[in-house]
């Protein structure tokens, strides 16, 4: 098993239920999977559970992951994952 810390930007606390967490995910666990795994988890109304995943920028430790390639990308013990809503207007 590995920890992760889960960081959520643009959901809204009260739409994800909260914006910082820390998860435990099985060795190996892709980002799709806890994507997956908190989307299945959160309350069926809010944006967390609604929202696709091509809606969604990955950062890993801080770095921008590739688009199509982020959803495979491996977890390690420590990761701070952050998911971000696109934000769009001006």
């Amino acid at each position: 098993m590995a920890t992760v810390m889960v960081r959520l930007f643009g959901f809204g606390s009260r739409a994800s239920g909260y914006e910082t967490k820390t998860r435990v995910i099985p060795e190996g666990a892709t980002i799709r999977e806890l994507w997956e795994d908190m989307r299945t988890s959160a309350n069926p109304d809010s944006l967390l559970a609604r929202i696709e995943g091509k809606k969604v920028w990955v950062l890993i430790n801080g770095l921008h992951f590739n688009q199509a390639k982020k959803w495979e990308t491996l977890l390690a013990d420590g990761d701070t994952v952050t998911f971000m809503v696109y934000a769009m207007g001006g």
